[in-house]
Protein backbone atom coordinates (compact mmCIF):
# COMPACT_ATOMS: atom_id res chain seq x y z
CA UNK A 1 0.00 0.00 0.00
CA UNK A 2 1.26 3.11 -0.32
CA UNK A 3 1.52 6.05 2.18
CA UNK A 4 -1.37 8.80 2.27
CA UNK A 5 0.01 11.27 4.10
CA UNK A 6 -3.72 13.21 4.75
CA UNK A 7 -6.57 12.10 5.24
CA UNK A 8 -9.75 12.19 7.31
CA UNK A 9 -10.10 10.29 10.49
CA UNK A 10 -14.04 8.72 9.30
CA UNK A 11 -12.13 7.66 6.18
CA UNK A 12 -10.16 5.14 8.43
CA UNK A 13 -11.87 1.60 9.02
CA UNK A 14 -12.70 1.23 13.01
CA UNK A 15 -11.52 -1.76 14.79
CA UNK A 16 -12.85 -2.91 17.94
CA UNK A 17 -11.91 -6.59 19.10
CA UNK A 18 -14.46 -9.28 19.49
CA UNK A 19 -16.70 -8.80 22.89
CA UNK A 20 -15.97 -5.08 22.45
CA UNK A 21 -18.42 -4.17 19.77
CA UNK A 22 -20.67 -1.28 20.84
CA UNK A 23 -18.31 -0.37 23.45
CA UNK A 24 -15.47 1.34 21.54
CA UNK A 25 -13.49 1.69 18.18
CA UNK A 26 -10.03 2.19 17.46
CA UNK A 27 -8.49 4.24 13.99
CA UNK A 28 -4.95 3.34 13.94
CA UNK A 29 -4.21 6.92 11.95
CA UNK A 30 -0.32 7.24 11.76
CA UNK A 31 2.26 4.45 12.38
CA UNK A 32 4.79 2.96 9.84
CA UNK A 33 1.78 0.96 7.64
CA UNK A 34 -0.39 4.25 7.48
CA UNK A 35 2.02 6.91 6.20
CA UNK A 36 5.58 5.44 6.98
CA UNK A 37 6.71 6.42 10.44
CA UNK A 38 9.28 4.96 11.83
CA UNK A 39 8.64 6.36 15.46
CA UNK A 40 5.37 8.00 15.85
CA UNK A 41 1.99 6.61 16.80
CA UNK A 42 -1.43 8.23 16.98
CA UNK A 43 -4.63 6.60 17.29
CA UNK A 44 -8.28 7.98 17.24
CA UNK A 45 -9.95 5.91 20.20
CA UNK A 46 -13.58 6.74 21.01
CA UNK A 47 -15.20 5.18 23.51
CA UNK A 48 -19.06 5.43 23.49
CA UNK A 49 -21.36 6.99 26.51
CA UNK A 50 -21.66 5.09 29.58
CA UNK A 51 -18.94 2.04 29.00
CA UNK A 52 -14.87 1.68 30.60
CA UNK A 53 -12.22 0.15 29.30
CA UNK A 54 -10.60 -2.33 31.03
CA UNK A 55 -7.65 -1.46 32.77
CA UNK A 56 -4.31 -2.33 31.08
CA UNK A 57 -0.45 -1.09 30.83
CA UNK A 58 2.18 -0.67 28.33
CA UNK A 59 5.73 -1.75 29.34
CA UNK A 60 9.17 0.25 29.42
CA UNK A 61 9.37 2.16 27.64
CA UNK A 62 6.47 2.66 25.80
CA UNK A 63 4.94 6.32 27.56
CA UNK A 64 1.76 7.28 26.12
CA UNK A 65 -0.10 10.54 25.75
CA UNK A 66 -4.19 11.41 25.46
CA UNK A 67 -5.22 14.64 24.36
CA UNK A 68 -9.53 15.08 24.87
CA UNK A 69 -11.44 15.54 21.12
CA UNK A 70 -15.14 15.63 22.20
CA UNK A 71 -16.85 14.01 25.19
CA UNK A 72 -16.30 13.94 28.99
CA UNK A 73 -15.19 10.61 30.96
CA UNK A 74 -13.06 9.64 34.11
CA UNK A 75 -8.89 8.46 33.78
CA UNK A 76 -7.51 6.00 36.20
CA UNK A 77 -3.89 5.90 36.76
CA UNK A 78 -2.62 3.57 39.05
CA UNK A 79 -3.70 3.94 42.74
CA UNK A 80 -4.81 7.69 42.15
CA UNK A 81 -8.26 9.01 42.54
CA UNK A 82 -9.48 9.10 38.95
CA UNK A 83 -8.67 12.35 36.68
CA UNK A 84 -11.65 14.13 35.05
CA UNK A 85 -11.29 14.60 31.14
CA UNK A 86 -13.02 16.97 29.31
CA UNK A 87 -12.22 18.12 26.16
CA UNK A 88 -8.60 19.73 25.50
CA UNK A 89 -7.36 17.41 28.16
CA UNK A 90 -3.93 16.39 27.47
CA UNK A 91 -2.66 13.36 30.38
CA UNK A 92 0.50 11.92 29.87
CA UNK A 93 0.73 8.14 31.03
CA UNK A 94 4.18 6.90 32.00
CA UNK A 95 5.23 3.52 31.14
CA UNK A 96 4.36 0.31 33.13
CA UNK A 97 1.35 2.43 34.85
CA UNK A 98 -2.15 0.56 35.24
CA UNK A 99 -4.84 2.81 33.37
CA UNK A 100 -8.60 2.52 32.44
CA UNK A 101 -10.46 4.91 30.72
CA UNK A 102 -14.66 5.67 31.09
CA UNK A 103 -16.94 7.69 29.79
CA UNK A 104 -19.91 9.50 31.45
CA UNK A 105 -21.76 12.90 30.59
CA UNK A 106 -24.54 10.97 28.24
CA UNK A 107 -22.02 11.12 24.97
CA UNK A 108 -19.41 9.02 23.52
CA UNK A 109 -15.54 9.89 24.46
CA UNK A 110 -13.25 10.72 21.74
CA UNK A 111 -9.45 11.22 21.85
CA UNK A 112 -6.10 10.71 20.45
CA UNK A 113 -3.46 8.12 21.72
CA UNK A 114 0.11 8.97 20.90
CA UNK A 115 3.01 7.01 21.61
CA UNK A 116 6.47 8.20 20.57
CA UNK A 117 7.87 4.89 18.45
CA UNK A 118 6.46 1.80 16.85
CA UNK A 119 4.41 -0.60 18.80
CA UNK A 120 5.46 -4.37 18.73
CA UNK A 121 3.63 -7.61 19.57
CA UNK A 122 2.72 -7.55 23.33
CA UNK A 123 2.54 -3.49 23.93
CA UNK A 124 -0.83 -3.23 23.32
CA UNK A 125 -3.57 -5.73 22.91
CA UNK A 126 -5.48 -3.58 20.44
CA UNK A 127 -2.83 -3.52 18.42
CA UNK A 128 -2.20 -7.46 17.99
CA UNK A 129 -6.00 -8.29 17.68
CA UNK A 130 -5.92 -5.83 15.10
CA UNK A 131 -2.96 -7.08 13.49
CA UNK A 132 -4.25 -10.93 14.39
CA UNK A 133 -7.65 -9.74 12.40
CA UNK A 134 -6.99 -7.40 9.35
CA UNK A 135 -3.37 -8.59 8.56
CA UNK A 136 -2.34 -4.98 8.94
CA UNK A 137 -2.51 -2.10 11.29
CA UNK A 138 -3.87 0.27 9.09
CA UNK A 139 -7.48 0.06 6.43
CA UNK A 140 -8.77 2.90 4.64
CA UNK A 141 -13.23 2.42 5.60
CA UNK A 142 -13.50 1.64 1.99
CA UNK A 143 -11.29 -1.42 1.92
CA UNK A 144 -13.40 -2.77 4.27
Amino acid sequence: MSCQLVFRIADVAGFSPAGAEGMWVSRLLIDKESVGSNQLVVNHFLLKSGKSTQPGRHPNPYDEVYYVLKGRGLLQLGEQEPFELEPDTIAFIPAGTLHALSSSGGMDLELLTIMPQQLVAGVNPIYDERLQSWGTSFRLAKQT
